[in-house]
């Protein structure tokens, strides 16, 4: 069966960036980044990859050589690029299912809600363990689906739409899939607090609760970041199903220095009468 993929994702990673831009946006993104550069700070290498929403990563990572990657529209059947859907900081513009990057050539990928409005993101999975290299990073930026921020749009807030727009997989599932493709998770982190609001002030009266609400009612808040490591399988060899020797009759005596043995000189000896 062929893989669904949502004509609209690039779009919908689009307006999560400019989101971003917004004061609410700008101020939760803080604490993402701050999160990502926490978890990065043990991730070693030369090259570093940030696919999706823009977020300024690229001075907080140890790894300096750091490419951003956006999506490209008109590869998903989308309008032309030019057309009012530029990115930000965009270092590289491809369809990211095609990623134009050697197989395992970065040591560190980030994708920041690379995964929004698509059902069946299996084949974008597999391109990005593609390019990760062995004992590499991998970390995922998602919204969480079962968060109080849907909440926002019944109290008529709309500074959260973009970000409930269309399909969202939770944190479990998308644990599941990496499993699969032999990632070792390494943590877990959930980033945005409780309660939506859409002023920064009253989201920086909100810190408190948001620390507290971590340790008993952290599947609530509004992102989740996964870290995970990409460990190499090293084959194993099968060896045989254990059993006892075989009872083999003993060898006869073998010579030395050109004498022969008691047991030779046994079978030698005439035969008396």
């Amino acid at each position: 069966m062929a893989t669904f993929v949502n004509r609209s994702a690039p779009s919908a990673i689009a307006s999560i960036s400019a989101w971003y831009q917004t004061p609410i946006g700008a101020r939760v993104g803080r604490d993402l980044t701050q999160c990502l550069a926490r978890r990065a700070e043990d991730a070693f290498g030369y090259h570093a990859v940030v696919m999706g929403a823009t977020l300024p990563l690229g001075t907080r990572l140890r790894i300096r050589h750091v490419t951003q990657v956006s999506p490209s529209v008109a590869a998903m059947g989308g309008p032309a690029p030019g057309a009012g859907n530029e990115y930000p900081g965009a270092g590289l513009v491809a369809d990211f299912t095609a990623l134009p990057i050697a197989s395992e050539a970065a040591d560190l990928v980030i994708a920041l809600h690379v995964l929004e409005n698509l059902r069946q993101p299996h084949d974008l999975l597999r391109e990005m363990d593609r390019i990760v290299r062995p004992e590499g990073r991998l970390m995922i930026v998602g919204v969480n689906p079962v968060s109080l921020f849907p909440v926002a749009r019944l109290l008529g807030r709309s500074c959260y739409a973009p970000l409930l727009r269309g399909h969202r997989h939770a944190a479990w599932r998308l644990v599941d899939w990496l499993r699969v493709l032999g990632y070792e998770i390494n943590a877990v982190e959930h980033v945005g607090g409780l309660c939506p609001t859409c002023h920064v002030r009253r989201y920086e009266r909100f810190r408190p609760l948001r620390d507290w609400s971590l340790r008993w009612a952290w599947f609530l808040h509004g992102f989740y970041v996964i870290d995970a490591t990409r460990r190499e399988s090293t084959p194993t060899a099968i060896r045989p199903a254990f059993r006892f020797r075989e009872l083999m009759p003993q060898k006869a005596g073998s010579q030395v220095a050109g004498s022969t043995t008691a047991g030779a000189r046994l079978k030698t000896w005439p035969k008396t009468r």
